[in-house]
């Protein structure tokens, strides 16, 4: 949705310069700019989106490393206090 409306202002502000009065070497030199713009801020959007969603997911496979360590610890202390009571 967010990527439809920027694409629609896209389109309105390069519709808007190519009827603008300025010379075409001016009017493609803002076009040119403004493309730029608009790339950089997608860029930037796209790279704040993909470390909301990174984060969580690192967190959760520390997380997952976390109760590995545990699961494995009360293992080991299962299986030698066993052992211990077979002997």
């Amino acid at each position: 949705m967010i990527l439809t409306a920027l694409s629609a202002t896209v389109t309105g502000v390069l519709i808007g310069m190519l009827y603008a009065p300025n010379k075409g070497a001016a009017t493609r030199d803002k076009i040119t700019k403004k493309s730029q713009e608009y790339s950089d801020y997608i860029v930037d959007k796209v790279d704040d989106f993909v470390d909301s969603v990174s984060r969580p997911l690192e967190d959760m496979g520390e997380e997952a490393e976390q109760l590995a360590d545990k699961a494995k610890s009360k293992a080991k202390k299962a299986t030698a206090d066993a052992n211990s009571k077979m002997s």
